[in-house]
């Protein structure tokens, strides 16, 4: 199993506050199946240099002492929508990995046409593939509703947060997109081990109880051909 979503690295963004507390979601995430942990620390490009950005980043993971029973850890990050996104090559240095995956964090007020078409168009610029973060905060929203076929149709993949298969409503729209084939990447999005904890497996056991173990298959193939 893959996290592709996570802020586990220590005093990098507003996730692990320490080394100590970054090996205890690891042996959290090791102990719920987790082989694969995709490091995704914010990036504002309004705010940070990629220079200043990828130097914290790798300070941060080389802290970590290594051990093979612990999942292993791809460097990434969750890069927050800026005008401008699709011509800026310099963003392949966050790709997910080995991987031509971009992790976006999109505005939480209104999206335009513009926004999408930027997101839509980024393969075509600059060869990287977008995934949407944590598709499930934007449920409600009305940009979803307008705006979700056509990224679908444009090949833009989308990532559900673990949390959101454990809260009533969200967890059956969560179920819904599931099997519509709407969700291709699940990731924990964990920031600590109290408010915001690893929660895949309770994710992953809920679709095998409430969908099949094919849909949950649907999701690990395609991390497979990534990772």
């Amino acid at each position: 199993m893959v996290d592709l979503h996570s802020h586990i690295l220590p005093q990098v963004d507003d996730g692990s506050r320490s080394v100590e507390e970054t090996m205890q979601m690891l042996s959290l995430l090791a102990s719920q199946g987790v082989e694969t942990v995709v490091a995704t620390p914010h990036f504002y490009a309004w705010k940070d240099t990629m220079e200043a950005f990828l130097s914290r980043r790798q300070t941060a993971y080389s802290q970590l002492p290594e051990d093979n029973a612990l999942p292993k850890i791809c460097l990434g990050a969750e890069v927050t929508y800026f005008a401008g996104i699709s011509r800026s090559e310099e963003l392949k240095k966050l790709q997910l990995g080995q991987t031509k995956l971009l992790l976006i964090e999109m505005p939480f007020d209104d999206w335009t046409d513009r926004m999408v078409a930027e997101i839509c168009d980024l393969p075509i610029q600059t060869g990287l593939q977008p995934v949407l973060a944590h598709v499930d905060r934007y449920r409600h929203r009305s940009q979803m509703g307008k705006y979700s076929q056509v990224l679908l149709s444009h090949n833009v993949y989308f990532q559900c947060n673990a949390d959101a298969f454990s809260r009533g409503a969200k967890s059956h729209w969560a179920l819904k997109q599931i099997a519509l084939g709407n969700i291709h990447f699940l990731g924990s999005d964990c920031h600590n081990l109290t408010h915001r904890p690893p929660l895949l497996a309770d994710a992953t056991e809920k679709i095998r109880k409430k969908l099949s173990e094919e849909a949950l298959d649907r999701i690990t193939l395609l991390e497979k051909q990534y990772f």
